[in-house]
């Protein structure tokens, strides 16, 4: 394989905010430093939260701050700026709204004119269609910004399956360039922590939610709720999430359900979250578009060993599709769903034997080395030290 020269991993909000895209970009930028420099390129008004400071990530990857992308277009000379792969993790939301976000497109045009390599990682690049004349227009615009960066990059990167046939149509003439990488899990195992997880015999089953509402199915949800509250001395169900608030709007408001039915546990740092997922038995998912390789919040159960009970929908991959580690039935319909719970909350072994698969499943294909070392493989034979 070809040495890397570098790598610059540009990312506007930094890790610790809960984001999943700022915690990949952090991640990503560390485990690189292991083969070669990397630097995660951030701007100081997309700066953290008051608990960005707790991310793990943030003590091994070095982390430069700009005012704006116009003052990376004027520092574009210095050693810092002039040397390595660009890899932008991208997200239309985090860009377009800024008007400086046309001086970034020129330092991309700078680094191309230049030989080095560029990557962008679309974690997402359009909205979904919603029938609204706004929504269509916003379609459009983002597809073509998302056409122009396909243009100025080497090579483009999506996280799911969907998103990489989608880019390859998009990005035709460089279809060969679309790579499909998955995300890795934000949540590292909390140091020296065990756990009780799903081997651990006991009355109560423990079972967790983690993630938006905004991504979940609402009918998956009313049926979990009710099932769990006619059984609620047998199984509790936590939903790990950003805002309390969100959650009991989505689960009272939207979804009908007693709020005393269900305990959340708002905005917490790793290792607090691990240490809910060590203590948990199952890991529940109902995801209205499909448990994918483009959650965090998947690979975080996986990477602590907890067996998924989840949906099989548009964006799912083949790579998640493991029986051993997954059962999967269609978003639309909770009766699947709920007879999967069932069987798993009334079966320990079980439960314990689907919890070995699930990290044998994250080792193999799903660790922040693996990732790291798909970026290089990709690299290796554009971005030559020079």
């Amino acid at each position: 394989m070809a040495v890397v020269s570098g790598f610059l991993v540009l990312c506007p909000t930094a890790p610790g905010r809960f984001d999943g895209v700022a915690d990949y970009a952090c991640w990503l930028t560390a485990h690189l430093t292991a083969h070669a420099p990397a630097r995660l390129i951030g701007l100081a008004d997309a700066g953290p939260s008051s608990g960005a400071e707790e991310s793990p990530c943030r003590a091994r990857a070095a982390r430069e701050t700009l005012s704006s992308w116009r003052e990376l277009w004027a520092r574009r000379r210095e050693p810092v700026f002039s040397e390595g792969a660009a890899l932008l993790q991208y997200v239309p939301q985090l860009y377009l709204p800024r008007l400086d976000f046309v001086w970034l497109l020129a330092w991309l045009v700078h680094v191309r004119l230049h030989r080095r390599a560029v990557v962008v990682t679309a974690h997402e690049y359009t909205v979904p269609a919603s029938g609204s004349i706004t929504h269509a227009a916003a379609s459009v615009l983002f597809r073509f910004v998302m056409f122009v960066l396909g243009v100025l990059a080497t090579h483009v990167v999506a996280t799911f399956e969907l998103n990489g046939r989608r880019l390859r149509r998009l990005l035709f003439w460089k279809a060969g360039r679309v790579m499909v990488v998955p995300v890795g899990s934000n949540i590292p195992r909390a140091p020296g922590a065990t756990g009780t997880g799903p081997e651990t015999v006991r009355d109560r089953v423990e079972c967790v939610i983690f993630g938006q509402p905004s991504a979940m199915d609402p009918r998956l949800v009313t049926a979990l709720g009710n099932w769990q509250h006619a059984r609620r001395d047998r199984v509790r169900v936590r939903w790990v999430g950003r805002s309390r608030h969100e959650v009991l709007s989505f689960w009272s408001d939207r979804c009908g359900l007693p709020a005393d039915a269900l305990e959340i546990v708002e905005a917490q740092p790793g290792p607090m979250v691990s240490g809910v997922l060590l203590e948990s038995d199952l890991f529940l998912a109902p995801v209205a578009d499909g448990v994918s390789t483009r959650r965090t919040t998947v690979m975080a159960a996986l990477a602590h060993g907890l067996p998924i009970v989840g949906t099989d929908g548009v964006c799912t991959d083949a790579a998640v599709r493991q029986p051993a580690a997954c059962l999967l039935s269609a978003p639309d319909d909770p009766q699947p769903f709920l007879r999967h719970v069932e069987a798993l909350v009334a079966d320990g072994p079980r439960r314990a034997c689907m919890g070995r698969a699930a990290r044998a499943l994250f080792e193999e294909r799903f660790t922040w080395e693996r990732i790291a070392l798909a970026y290089l493989a990709q690299l290796a034979p554009d971005a030559r030290a020079r």
